[in-house]
């Protein structure tokens, strides 16, 4: 008799995990919709009860040196049987033959001339139509003219720099 309610239960688990309500279960077994609750909740209960093994952690917890370092002569010995790893990332190459510049004009990045416009077109549109096309050659005449002001004074910070560095 208790074998019948072992393989029932497990008949119950193994239909409720295949994905059929506990009503189907019930009208299959012709069994009491309420015995096929306790039962599932009787193996969830069990299920969540059950303490999960961590192997890696356990193993880990057996090391008598878990809380403490080892005592200096075992880290000496433990030191010594390290060998370093050497990491060799190879020579330079050489070309065998000379390898031309690159005109590196054509490759993406500031391209001040469209910011510039760009620029010139939104100032001159906040401007009456009369005036926009003043408006915008000015405004790219004096986005050049500080560009070059900016050129200016930099490299003339860059030369100074320099020559505090001939001493």
């Amino acid at each position: 008799m208790e074998d019948n309610l072992v393989d029932l239960g497990n008949d119950i688990i193994f239909l409720y995990q295949s994905g059929i309500s506990p009503e189907k279960i019930a009208e299959i077994k012709q069994v009491d919709t309420e015995l096929i609750r306790k039962i599932l909740s009787s193996v969830a209960t069990k299920t969540k009860a059950k303490k999960k093994r961590n192997i890696v952690q356990e193993v880990g917890n057996q090391n008598k040196w878990k809380n403490e370092l080892p005592p200096d002569e075992i880290l000496e010995i433990m030191a010594k049987s390290l060998n370093p790893e050497e990491h060799y990332d190879g020579q330079r190459t050489i070309p065998s033959r000379p390898i031309p510049a690159v005109d590196r004009s054509d490759r993406p990045g500031e391209d001040s001339q469209m910011s510039d416009r760009i620029e010139a077109e939104r100032r001159a549109a906040e401007a009456p139509k009369p005036l926009r096309d003043i408006v915008e050659s000015a405004t790219l005449d004096e986005i050049k003219r500080k560009r070059s002001d900016w050129k200016k004074v930099s490299s003339e910070v860059s030369d100074l720099i320099d020559s505090d560095l001939d001493l």
